[in-house]
């Protein structure tokens, strides 16, 4: 038996309802369980209770055993001088407040009902890829949808109080933070931190003084982030080489280390050259690009946005002095070219797009950018990896980006982590078993 469990059996009322009684043999009614309580302080708040003839209002704590209450330091502590009730699995000890027989004891293990316990236990410690995978099918398709809009909303809650940390960081400039943001979501995964650090020693203060010119702009981004150190054959890198050392004089700027980006193990339209020539497009065709996207009401115009083509150098190259194997090919089919793809800019609009506009709209109330977030995720394709694939093989399919981020954060949150108890698929199930 577990606590966890205790507290779920105690707030759906899942025992044995007929005849409740106190170890002391006074009636129990139980009129409101109370509010859980996930932090600390007594398990359940503002619960009300009949007991005996005298009604209650106050705090229910629970434990395994009656002395846990001094195991867990509860005695000295005046935040648990208001509890009404003490519900044990087994009431081993007894407790009381100021003096013996002024604190009622629930011993709940008497009231169970059905094996709901035996089932929770066998999750807890089975193999399966998530612990009800044997009965997931049972769930109902209105439960997926009222759990998976919940879960979509927590999932950008925390990545909103990751944005919100950085927003202070920068004195509370939305345009800066979200060029930051944007910058790491341009490194996916493998240079992500470096795309970032490359925007925190590169302020977009001192690009917007150049956006006019994506010359100027290639040779800040490139030379910043110490790509432009080694001697070149090309014209190209070699004008950017010197145009940035110009402007790295005027800015008084220090380079990044070269060693800090990954090639290694990328495909080429991914190398951090590819990325950040698609950046440099991305600052130059944007004028004010975080005030345009709050101003623009259409998530699909935003998404436009997004596919601004690189100097046309990269058309025919992913690396400095190293022409594409594939020259011939970009050459003779104008359509290929080196533009951020699908995936990439469905990868940008969930998760710095969407992010930085929920932030705002929960920051200033604004409703509009918040279900203008929440849009975003209804014109973007589900994303493709392995733990979406499992959930495919199980039935639980995406139709598009709103749903592969609430399976991502119920995997992540609840099923690898076994929370079956805080989980509302884990709770039907649970509940469905006599």
């Amino acid at each position: 038996m577990t606590e966890d469990y205790l507290h779920y059996t105690w707030q759906y009322r899942l025992y044995n309802k007929a005849e409740l009684t106190t170890t002391n043999g006074q009636q129990l009614i139980v009129i409101q369980p109370g509010i859980h309580n996930h932090h600390g302080g007594p398990d359940f708040s503002n619960a009300r209770l009949k007991i005996g003839d005298q009604f209650w209002s106050g705090h229910v704590e629970i434990h395994l055993k009656s002395s846990d209450w001094h195991r867990h330091g509860h005695t000295d502590d005046v935040h648990y001088k208001n509890v009404i009730l003490h519900v044990v699995y087994h009431n081993d000890a007894e407790i009381y407040l100021h003096q013996p027989g002024d604190l009622p004891v629930f011993e709940l293990s008497s009231y169970l009902i059905g094996n709901q316990w035996e089932r929770y236990r066998q999750w807890l410690q089975n193999k399966f890829w998530i612990p009800c995978q044997p009965v997931i099918s049972d769930v109902d398709q209105l439960t997926w949808t009222s759990w998976k809009d919940r879960l979509l909303i927590e999932r950008l809650e925390q990545k909103s109080a990751a944005f919100m940390v950085q927003f202070k960081s920068t004195g509370g400039d939305w345009s800066e933070v979200f060029y930051r943001k944007l910058s790491r979501n341009f490194g996916f995964k493998v240079n992500a931190d470096a795309m970032e650090r490359l925007a925190e020693t590169l302020p977009q203060s001192v690009l917007a003084r150049h956006k006019s010119d994506p010359f100027q702009i290639e040779a800040l981004l490139f030379g910043q982030a110490g790509l432009l150190q080694e001697i070149f054959t090309d014209e190209y890198p070699r004008d950017l080489q010197k145009e940035f050392r110009f402007l790295c004089h005027k800015y008084d700027l220090h380079e990044m280390n070269t060693a800090e980006w990954n090639f290694g193990k990328l495909r080429p339209p991914n190398f951090p050259t590819i990325r950040i020539a698609q950046f440099a497009a991305l600052i130059c065709h944007s004028e004010h690009l975080f005030t345009t996207i709050l101003e623009e009401n259409s998530p699909r115009n935003i998404l436009q946005l997004f596919k601004a083509e690189p100097h046309e150098y990269w058309q025919n190259h992913y690396r400095f002095d190293a022409q594409s194997s594939d020259d011939v090919k970009l050459k003779s089919n104008s359509s290929r070219t080196k533009k951020p793809g699908t995936d990439s800019i469905n990868n940008i609009m969930i998760n710095t797009v969407a992010v930085a506009l929920f932030s705002y709209g929960k920051y200033h109330n604004d409703q509009t950018q918040i279900d203008k977030a929440l849009k975003i995720f209804e014109i973007c394709t589900a994303e493709d990896n392995n733990i979406l694939a499992n959930w495919a093989k199980l039935g639980v399919k995406c139709h598009h980006a709103g749903d592969s981020q609430s399976l991502l954060q119920l995997f992540n949150v609840y099923c690898s982590a076994r929370k079956c108890l805080q989980c509302q698929i884990g709770l039907k199930l649970l509940k469905n078993e006599k």
